[in-house]
């Protein structure tokens, strides 16, 4: 037993380190989740239609984020072992890759969601009952999503400073950051939404973007003995063209794979709209208070990430392999502690949401509690996903992840909503439970050994763009 929990569970130094990079990270995605919980409670108390039509945009919304966060990451793997090697040169000419890709998918972004955001919104708009206004909730999410793209730029920058400071190991940063435009997310949706409406969620989001931004660039370009990496790093944006190449293979796989993942995600929450705009509310609560209480999950997912890379980048290879199996035991605690917290917030559905119709609550609770019977799964299959792509095997993740989700949890998705009539909870459910058999690919893939890549060896500067 004692050699069991050796092998699976860190000991305390190693807890401490995966703690050290997880706890602010924590944290700040707590604040970060807390605006979409704020918005999302107020705009609940407009109306099953508001929030219905809100929940649409920013699952739209998403698909960006996903992007953009998926060509960091991709960044990401590369700037962790320039870290660990020490090689400041990299680090700069990665950050130049990373303004770079934020402004290209911010602007396209925000292209197509101008000239297409309402035929899209319209894809999800269902009618359940008599007296459902479908026109309300399409004309509220396209207002609500026209807004938001003045957070794009924003929003693509303050990614770019938070991917870099977290590689940089400037935790803490991010999350004061966070924890302000929360604050003025708080203040801005109480004052404004009772007044304005759906604008006023608007304006708050944008705001607290903003706020969040400023403070992340602001403190890199006056701490430049922490942040060394960014002396010369605006004089031009040319990329060496070796290091470029090599971020593209690696992380273009890894870009790709959160889009199509979250497009594939878009697709699920279209078919469950299928069953109308009580089931788009429901699945909009239990989205927003899944990503609230699991934090931890993803905080470890970034973690991992990290710590994988750093050990990689020092050439340990040993130390990664033995890291890899302690990682995958403890993710199945943190599952565990998200299960229990998911379960005991099903309960409190009505007490946030009081203004919306039972029928909601009943669904919302349900589909909440299969949120929690899927946590330790998210838990286990997230944590191996962030091994395997720490050594760069980006083109497997997205075979495996992406892959799963359309050739798998989409085509059931789709039987279920347009050939059978099963009801919206037992539909919620099918869905979480085929996340085992992504566990299972993902436990053979890691037990393989076959992701453990060392990326930081070559020398990049080479002849640039």
């Amino acid at each position: 037993m004692k050699k069991l929990i050796q092998t699976y569970l860190p000991d305390k130094r190693f807890f401490r380190q995966i703690l050290s990079i997880a706890m602010p990270m924590m944290i700040q995605n707590t604040f970060t989740n807390l605006i979409n919980l704020v918005n999302n409670v107020t705009v609940g108390r407009l109306g099953t239609e508001q929030l219905a039509g809100v929940a649409v945009a920013n699952q739209l919304m998403s698909v960006y984020i996903m992007c953009i966060w998926g060509a960091m990451s991709g960044a990401e793997i590369f700037g962790a072992q320039f870290h660990g090697k020490k090689d400041t040169d990299s680090m700069r000419n990665t950050f130049r890759f990373m303004l770079l890709v934020a402004f290209l998918v911010s602007a396209v972004s925000a292209a197509i969601f101008l000239v297409w955001g309402e035929p899209l919104i319209k894809l999800y708009i269902y009618s359940d009952a008599e007296g459902s206004d479908t026109a309300l909730a399409l004309r509220e999410g396209t207002r609500y999503l026209r807004l938001l793209l003045v957070s794009f730029l924003p929003l693509g920058l303050n990614m770019a400073y938070t991917s870099i400071l977290r590689v940089n190991d400037e935790n803490m940063i991010p999350l004061y950051a966070s924890i302000a435009g929360v604050l003025s997310s708080l203040t801005a949706n109480f004052l404004l939404i009772p007044r304005i409406g759906i604008y006023g969620a608007a304006i708050a989001s944008i705001l607290s973007r903003f706020i969040e931004a400023a403070i992340n660039i602001v403190w890199c370009h006056t701490h430049p003995e922490r942040m060394t990496f960014l002396k010369g790093a605006f004089r031009h944006f040319r990329v060496p063209r070796k290091l470029a190449g090599q971020i593209l293979r690696t992380g273009m796989p890894l870009t790709v794979n959160e889009t199509v993942w979250q497009l594939g995600v878009a697709a699920i929450t279209q078919c469950y709209s299928v069953r109308g705009l009580s089931s788009v509310a429901a699945v909009n609560i239990a989205s927003t208070i899944q990503f609230l209480t699991s934090v931890s999950v993803f905080a470890l997912g970034a973690a991992v990430g990290v710590v994988m890379g750093n050990l990689l980048g020092a050439g340990d290879r040993k130390g990664a392999e033995a890291a890899s199996r302690q990682l995958q035991g403890f993710s199945v605690v943190v599952g565990l502690f998200v299960s229990l917290l998911l379960a005991a917030m099903g309960t409190l559905v009505s007490f946030f949401y009081p203004n919306l119709p039972a029928e909601v609550h009943e669904i919302a609770r349900w589909l909440i509690w299969g949120e929690a019977f899927d946590a330790i799964l998210n838990s286990y299959y997230n944590c191996c996903y962030y091994i395997i792509r720490s050594g760069g095997k980006t083109v497997t993740t997205f075979l495996f992840d992406s892959g799963f989700i359309w050739g798998v949890s989409v085509v059931a998705a789709m039987i279920i909503a347009y050939r059978t009539s099963i009801a919206i909870v037992p539909f919620y459910w099918i869905e979480r439970a085929l996340d085992i058999f992504k566990c299972v690919i993902f436990f053979v893939l890691v037990k393989r050994g076959s992701w453990i890549q060392i990326l930081s060896g070559a020398d990049p500067a080479e002849e640039t763009a």
